[in-house]
């Protein structure tokens, strides 16, 4: 497997007061005749998570033609569980309604972070309206089978057998005078896609000497009914990479991590690490949208498939 990169696209940069850094998790959805809308996740002037959007025509795709003026979904109202922000995993249509699959996250006392997963949603066909949640409270939290966390959800719905993939907390370790967070994914499958059967499955664990979390996990169905994935990697000690794993029915998966075929480069505006991939098809071929620099703090750029 080949990519070739094609350049950066956009970092927040002072933009305005809620796009004021960062430019988090791009998700791609195709608006026709070649443009597609970029949804990421800027922070605003507190470090706050909201969800934005611009548009590109796939052919010439580090030109931005439209630029969000005001967020898709913000923080949530205090004491709830995203109102230190909102961040955009995956969307997914369904019976006229596009479904934001989002992540919420505050800040702790004993630990860096708690994060969950909520919804919002409005009508499909007006990709300018602002998503509204479905409820205050999440979808997915802590519970019996996660005890430390669930985030990072990817989400798909074939005919009718809802199946996610999510970020799996493991126990926080103390080091370096501080604690830090572990992750792997873990797959469950839900009857609406708002009720999820957690089971503790695990989809895809760790691979590496002092591989710690498996993020942004980014699954493909084949028309041979065959899985792919690509998702982002790292340790304690080296930053995120971006890897590859494949299945014959996306329970199961084969990491094939050194035949990704992306890697950073650390002369260029993805500086020290690139993570957080999102692949589609396109009219001009297989796409991979993905940040660089410390967890996005460089925007986010895009690549080309070149040999499979």
């Amino acid at each position: 497997m080949r990519w070739r990169k094609l350049g950066w696209i956009f970092v927040a940069d002072g933009h305005s007061a809620w796009m004021h850094s960062h430019a988090m998790v791009p998700i791609a959805r195709p608006l026709g005749d070649f443009r597609y809308r970029i949804y990421f996740t800027p922070r605003d002037r507190e470090a706050r998570s909201n969800v934005q959007w611009l548009d590109i025509d796939i052919r010439d795709p580090t030109r931005v033609l439209r630029l969000s003026g005001r967020p898709l979904l913000t923080p949530g109202v205090p004491g709830c569980f995203d109102d230190s922000g909102a961040i955009g995993c995956w969307i997914v249509e369904h019976d006229g309604t596009e479904m934001l699959y989002y992540q919420g996250w505050n800040k702790t006392v004993t630990v860096g972070f708690h994060v969950a997963v909520g919804i919002a949603v409005r009508p499909a066909g007006n990709p300018d309206a602002p998503f509204e949640r479905i409820s205050a409270g999440p979808i997915l939290d802590r519970c019996v089978a996660e005890p430390f966390f669930i985030a990072d959800p990817a989400v798909f719905n074939e005919n009718g057998r809802w199946r996610i993939w999510y970020q799996s907390g493991k126990p926080w370790t103390f080091s370096g005078g501080q604690m830090l967070p572990s992750y792997d994914i873990h797959y469950a499958e839900s009857r609406d896609g708002r009720h999820w059967d957690l089971t503790g499955q695990t989809a895809l664990t760790f691979a590496h000497p002092e591989e710690v979390a498996i993020a942004r996990f980014c699954p493909l169905r084949e028309a041979d009914g065959s899985y792919k994935a690509w998702y982002s990697y790292r340790s304690n000690s080296w930053g995120y990479c971006i890897g590859h794993a494949t299945s014959p029915d996306g329970i199961g998966w084969t990491r094939h991590d050194d035949k990704a075929g992306i890697a950073c480069d650390p002369d260029s505006w993805e500086r020290s690490m690139i993570c957080y991939p999102y692949v589609l098809d396109t009219e001009v071929g297989r796409v991979m949208f993905y940040n660089g620099g410390r967890y996005s703090d460089a925007g986010f750029g895009v690549a080309i498939l070149e040999q499979d």
